[in-house]
This record gives structure tokens, C-alpha cells and sequence, in this order.
């Protein structure tokens, strides 16, 4: 109770906080949102939405139709304290189901503290959420916490019954969650796998496709674009120290990670085995039916392309030496720290799960790999419960427990101001390696490089401390 008191305090700090200089605390990646919560019965009926942005609505049409209904106008002040209320209302519900999730693994009161601290005691959470308050992240993740509490809980029309709410909010929820679903059940004995070290091939394969599609854009005489994606002017050098340094870090990492992969016929075979038409009709149609009656409420007005987003993922962590496992550390706190020191049990803990849950594991590492940490905000539960698992066997004790969430909450920088002189100027301008720094060097790709090393200092500082207390048991 202790903890939640704690969280509720900084959380009301957050969201009655800073907000973001921008268009009057609206944001730039919330303008669409307001839009939305501000206009959402006239626009759907006329022009629509963009074709990638109509499956990012939730919750903000909600308001609109509350507003609509009771007659409130949507004002800049009412719709401000509308998203006031619901985050507050989400973290409710987000409070509830981790609760519930952690009574389903009955993990040890200490080991259930530090998940807590590691889901909640973050800068999203602690800062963010009130900084930028018009975006899905926050209700995209406890989405996924609710269907994954009742995937666990084998109670599986709830599980799929929600997720479709991540349709509508962040489509990757739902589809990790059906992945989870369609191959939870074991494989046979001797299904075909993979006959490669997992770790290793991934430690490989990685870094090669970041090299590859630097290569790919020196071919195609493409550095400009190479250049805006990592708002850097291009040094051969530095990029052939970072790939080095890419390789070296995945390869100390996943060089642990053995469990088996199996072969796409082995889950396409599987698939049709294990999947009767009743399993599939529970997805399908629904989705069928909700794509097709939205994309015909859509435009083409707003551009987004797969591939380049694809590219960008392989390409940022190639910006600096480290910056994807800084970037993490910048926003999640200790939690990738513990992954990385854990990773071996971790990873047998995932990969004994489910064929499924391997599958969502390699989908986690493909949005974690991009230094961008925001992006794995949604899918965050997936790796609380082999973490947890892999915690409750360490037996740490309260002292060190405690030493860990007063790390977590250090490292979160909730209490750093961001708005100060001159630098509602500088988002304006896009300079991003200025004053700006403030608010950059929480989203990866935009931090600078004196960011980067005074966070890899920290970093440094931080991963000595906590491998001492999880590998040595000191303190």
C-alpha cells in the first residue's frame, strides 16, 4: 500500500505538472488526438480519418461522444481535464489488473514490490503521461495487461474480447495477444526447429541487417535520408564504432539465450492442427468487420509506409556506440538492467512457456531494438512475468528490494523541470541538441551525444550497483 501511495502522489504531480509548451499543452503527436476527442462525430461521418490513424482513436472518441451526449463543449480547458480524468481512471484499472496479475503468479511481497516499481516508478509514467497528455501509450498498455491477465487466466473470449480494444488503439496489442492465444499450446516432442543458437543467431543477424541497410542507402546514394533518420550529419566512423559496439553488446546479451525457434512450415503445420474453425472465427470475423468498417470511414491524407519504419528500427541504434540500451535505461530505469543481468533464466522461462509466447518475445526484441523506448510502452507486460519468475527465485531481500526502487525512482527524473527559458523556443525551431535536451534525451533517436554519455555514465554507475546486489548478493 505503501508503494501505491507513493505512485499516486508522484502521478498526481505529473498530470497537474509540466505540460508540453506546444500548441497549449497539447503536444505535437496530440494534435491528431485532441482532434479526435474534439471533433470526432463530425470528422468520421465527413472527410474520415488517414488510413494508419483511424486505427489509433481509442480512447478519445470516447470524449467526444460523452461530450456530445451530455452537451459539454469540447473546449481546450474541458477536453485538458477530460484526459485529466481518464488518466487517472486508467491507472486504476491498471492498478487493478497488475494486482490481480500478481496474485495469479504468487510471486514473494518483495519480488511483487520490485515488478511494481519497475512497471509504475519509470519516467513514462512518472512524468510523461502528464507532460504529453493527448497520446495512446499509456491506455494501449493496460489493454495488453488486462487480455494478458485473462490469457493467463486460460479465459480466453475475455482475453480476445478486449484485445480488439487495441484495434482501435495500437493495433501490434492485438496481435501479440492472438499470437499468445492461437500457439499456447506445446509443440510435439519432435516438431522441427531451428538447428542454430537462438542467442547467437540473433546476436548476428541483427547487427547485420543495421549494417545491411546502411549499405542499402550508400548504394542507392540515399545518405540524406540515412541523415534525417538519425538527425545526425554521417560519419563513417562513427557509424563502423557503433556497429561494433551493437554487436558486442547483443552478443554479450542473447550469447545465453538457447531455446528453440522452430521453422515457419513447423508453425504453419501447427497452426492448422491446432487451430479449429471455432478458434479462428473468434478473430477473424470480428477483425474482418471492424477493418473493413473503418477503412471505409478512412482516407489517404496522412502517409505511412511499413518499410520505412522497418528501417528506421534496424538503422537508430547505429546513431551512437550503446544508444538503444542507454535509451532504455534513460526511461525505464533498472528494469532492462535486470533483464540483461538475468537473461539466461529469463529466456529459458520464455521460451518454455509457449511456441507463442517465443514468437511474441522476437516481436518485443524488434520494437526493443530501436532506441526510440517509447515504442515497447504497450507491450511492456509481456516480459514482467518471466522477469517476476525469474526474481522470486534470487530470494532478495526487503533492504535490497528497497535499494532497487530508490534506484528506479532516481533514475525515473520525474523531478527535472523540462519547461524552462528558452525552450518552448527551441521545440519550436527543432533544435534538438539544445536546451531541448531536457525532453530529447528521453526519446533515443534526438539525443545528443553530451546526453548520451552523461546517461551512459549513469548507466555504467547504475548496472555495477545492481549486478553487485542480483549476481553478488551484496548490500
Amino acid at each position: 500500500m505503501l508503494l501505491v501511495l507513493v505512485l499516486l502522489i508522484l502521478f498526481t504531480l505529473s498530470i497537474t505538472g509540466e505540460k508540453t509548451p506546444l500548441n497549449n499543452g497539447i503536444g505535437y503527436d496530440g494534435t491528431f488526438y485532441y482532434q479526435v476527442a474534439q471533433n470526432f462525430t463530425t470528422d468520421f461521418w465527413t472527410t474520415g480519418y488517414d488510413r494508419f490513424r483511424i486505427f489509433r482513436i481509442f480512447p478519445f472518441f470516447l470524449i467526444n461522444l460523452f461530450f456530445s451526449f451530455f452537451d459539454i463543449e469540447p473546449t481546450l480547458a474541458n477536453l485538458m481535464h477530460s484526459m485529466y480524468v481518464l488518466h487517472f481512471c486508467n491507472l486504476a484499472i491498471l492498478l487493478f489488473f497488475f494486482f490481480k496479475l500478481i496474485k495469479q503468479c504468487a510471486w514473494k511481497p518483495t519480488t511483487s514490490a520490485l515488478i511494481f516499481g519497475c512497471f509504475f516508478f519509470n519516467h513514462f509514467v512518472l512524468k510523461n503521461c502528464g507532460y504529453e497528455i493527448f497520446l495512446t501509450d499509456a491506455f494501449a498498455n493496460t489493454i495488453f495487461l488486462a487480455s494478458y491477465y485473462y490469457l493467463l487466466r486460460q479465459k480466453y473470449l475475455q482475453a480476445i474480447a478486449i484485445s480488439f480494444l487495441g484495434i482501435l488503439t495500437w493495433p501490434t496489442v492485438a496481435y501479440i495477444i492472438w499470437l499468445l492465444y492461437i500457439f499456447k499450446d506445446p509443440f510435439p516432442k519432435n516438431a522441427p526447429y531451428l538447428k542454430l543458437h537462438t542467442g547467437k543467431l540473433l546476436s548476428i543477424t541483427l547487427p547485420l541487417l543495421s549494417v545491411g541497410a546502411v549499405a542499402t542507402l550508400y548504394l542507392l546514394h540515399k545518405q540524406q535520408l540515412l541523415e534525417s533518420m538519425l538527425f545526425i550529419q554521417i560519419s563513417k566512423p562513427l557509424l563502423f564504432t557503433s556497429a561494433i559496439a551493437w554487436s558486442a553488446f547483443l552478443y554479450i546479451v542473447l550469447r545465453n539465450c538457447d531455446g528453440h525457434i522452430y521453422t515457419p512450415s513447423t508453425y504453419a503445420r501447427e497452426f492448422i492442427r491446432q487451430s479449429p474453425w471455432k478458434k479462428l472465427a473468434l478473430i477473424a470475423i470480428p477483425f474482418i468487420a471492424i477493418n473493413l468498417y473503418l477503412r471505409a470511414h478512412a482516407n489517404d491524407d496522412f502517409y505511412f509506409s511499413e518499410v520505412a519504419f522497418i528501417l528506421q528500427v534496424f538503422l537508430r541504434p547505429l546513431k551512437y556506440p550503446f544508444i538503444t540500451p542507454v535509451a532504455h535505461i534513460c526511461y525505464f530505469g533498472i528494469l532492462p538492467l535486470l533483464v540483461i543481468f538475468l537473461f539466461r533464466d529469463f529466456s529459458k522461462n520464455i521460451f518454455n512457456r509457449s511456441p507463442g509466447y517465443a514468437l511474441a518475445f522476437l516481436a518485443f526484441i524488434l520494437f526493443a531494438i530501436d532506441s526510440e523506448a517509447r515504442h515497447v510502452i504497450p507491450l511492456l507486460p509481456l516480459i514482467l512475468v518471466p522477469l517476476g519468475d525469474t526474481l522470486d527465485k534470487t530470494d532478495l531481500s526487503a533492504k535490497t528490494v528497497a535499494i532497487l526502487l530508490a534506484l528506479q525512482i532516481a533514475l525515473s527524473h520525474f523531478y527535472i523541470p523540462l519547461n524552462i527559458e528558452g525552450f518552448a523556443y527551441s521545440l519550436v525551431i527543432n533544435d534538438y541538441y539544445g536546451i531541448s535536451q531536457r525532453y530529447f534525451m528521453n526519446q533515443g533517436p534526438w539525443v545528443s551525444f553530451h546526453s548520451l554519455a552523461l546517461w551512459t555514465g549513469i548507466s555504467l554507475v547504475t548496472g555495477f550497483l545492481i549486478y553487485q546486489i542480483v549476481q553478488k548478493r551484496k548490500f
